[in-house]
């Protein structure tokens, strides 16, 4: 600082460096000439918009189609100011310590009163100050969820790098006095100084580095593996969400993993620029006819407005169907458009639903040799599936809290086919159940860890404990009756961990039922003769 104030006298900065600084913010913006550049071509792997007109460049840089100024699509929501102002505030003493935070307000506090530091501190202080204001006021993202906080973290970086500074200039300001009023004592200030900053850096590397450790962290990898295997040869996949698009065109363009799969966001096929600018790419996949318009209420992105949207499923299903392209979705639809369902079902098969045309619909026997074909496993370690390896606001946590579900998936869609269609002759159907009852099992199984103290850990939601008890219900109510105890363990071990984990209120009179078997069977889940 002694020496800025020694060139520039009391200026912040000098003419020449913000016409020098003006241009190197010209240049940063160069990249930008690339984007014309490649939608002219048309031959990137994966892009946003069409920016070949200068309405469709400034729609890209001023993002219109996501929301400008938004951090999310949703204009039904807007940025709390003083909310996020307290979470930001909570975010900086955690990420940079009270100490640097002490260090920054001691260095604004000398600058009141010291010309030679105060022009330099107040450009820091305010552009810090307009921007933390103006992104809190934007941020419209519920950040009490951890996922979304650790979006709002990402922008938080920036504003955290003058305080950084900041912090810097305080050490000074407890150095200078020192060296002035001492006399020799200024070697001895600075080597102090100089240890307790590099204390504190040990300190952050220390507190942080085992989350930021990720030389062992191939979930992402993994889940886009086993993604694009759950995939048959010559397919073609739709997806929609970040995690599903991005680590499966990631390998497949980028890698060359399943070259033969075609992936297609489901988000971004409704734009009438994704054809012209990913047709290339593709070696199955079938754009429906031009003309197979329809309209959907963009709330984010038009206003609340109708607008002319292209392709609805419907019209795709039909042009892959008709093709015999095997077609599949990844993780479900939320589109709104259901006018699909008018012709198709969506069967899971492995990690994905497959588009079955309801004119081919399989029966619950069809679909159970389909699932049995398949190992439900996302991946053969399950411990790799513990949310806990993992930081609550990464997307690796996401992945983890869920990367198993997908076991349980075909045993209950067998469920509900065998009870909305046959729910009167569940008594003729044991055999169909206990095969259903057989993919439970797998999924359990399959999602159980057992712990080094011996102890179970369930790598799935408790819900599925409910399914599970479920069917077996049904079968200790329309089996034969030599058999009623083996299924009466299975209810009364899914049911009471259901109670366990939960916690909830007895509403469907399931307490009732464990209660009569206990009843009938006292050594149900002690004596051995009781086993599956």
């Amino acid at each position: 600082s002694s020496g800025i104030n020694a060139e520039y006298g009391d200026k912040a900065i000098t003419m020449e460096q913000f016409v020098k600084t003006g241009i190197a913010f010209v240049v940063a913006l160069t990249p930008y000439i690339q984007l014309p550049i490649s939608s002219f071509y048309a031959k990137a792997y994966s892009t946003w918009g069409d920016q070949r007109t200068f309405q469709g460049f400034i729609k890209h840089v001023s993002r219109e189609e996501y929301g400008t100024f938004r951090l999310t699509a949703d204009d039904s929501t807007t940025g709390d100011l003083i909310s996020n102002i307290v979470t930001y505030t909570q975010d900086l003493i955690h990420e940079l310590t009270v100490v640097t935070l002490c260090l920054t307000l001691l260095c604004v506090l000398t600058a009141w009163k010291s010309t030679q530091i105060r022009n330099v501190v107040y450009v820091y202080v305010s552009a810090m100050f307009v921007y933390i204001m103006f992104f809190c006021n934007q941020a419209n993202i519920d950040h009490s969820r951890a996922l979304m906080k650790g979006v709002l973290e990402r922008f938080w970086m920036q504003s955290n790098i003058p305080v950084s500074i900041l912090a810097g200039c305080g050490m000074w300001c407890i150095y200078t006095p020192i060296k002035m009023k001492f006399e020799g004592a200024g070697k001895v200030a600075y080597a102090l100084l100089t240890v307790g900053a590099l204390l504190m850096a040990t300190f952050q590397i220390h507190s942080n580095y085992t989350i930021c450790d990720m030389s062992n962290n191939y979930i992402m990898r993994d889940y886009g593996r086993k993604l694009l295997d759950s995939a048959p040869k010559n397919s073609v996949v739709m997806v929609e969400g970040d995690m599903p698009s991005l680590t499966s065109r990631y390998l497949r363009y980028c890698e060359f993993y399943r070259e033969d799969v075609d992936i297609v966001d489901q988000e971004l096929i409704g734009f009438a620029w994704y054809k012209p600018m990913h047709k290339h790419i593709f070696k199955h996949y079938i754009f429906p006819y031009d003309g197979d318009l329809y309209y959907k209420k963009l709330l984010a992105r038009k206003g609340g407005a109708n607008v002319p949207y292209t392709y609805d499923f419907h019209a795709v299903f039909d042009a892959h169907v008709q093709s015999g392209i095997p077609i599949y979705i990844y993780p479900f639809m939320k589109h709104g458009d259901e006018r699909y369902k008018e012709s198709y079902d969506l069967l899971p098969v492995n990690m994905l639903y497959k588009v079955q045309h309801k004119k081919q619909a399989l029966t619950v026997e069809e679909f159970l040799d389909l699932a049995f074909e398949h190992d439900y496993n996302f991946n053969e370690n399950m411990d790799y599936c513990n949310g806990g390896l993992y930081p609550e606001r990464s997307w690796e946590n996401v992945i983890a809290e869920s990367c198993g579900h997908t076991a349980f998936f075909p045993p209950e869609h067998a469920h509900r086919l065998i009870t909305e269609n046959n729910a009167h002759t569940l008594k003729e159907n044991q055999a169909t159940l206990r095969r259903i009852l057989k993919l439970y099992k797998r999924a359990y199984d399959a999602l159980t860890v057992t712990l080094p103290d011996g102890t179970e850990e369930l790598m799935f939601s408790a819900g599925h404990n409910k399914n599970y008890g479920v069917l077996a219900y049904l079968i200790y109510s329309y089996g034969p009756k030599e058999d009623a105890p083996k299924y009466a363990r299975i209810i009364v071990q899914q049911w009471e961990t259901y109670f366990n984990r939960t916690g909830e209120v007895d509403q469907d009179g399931l307490k009732g039922v464990l209660k009569s078997i206990h009843d009938r069977y006292p050594d149900i889940l002690t004596n051995p003769k009781y086993d599956m």
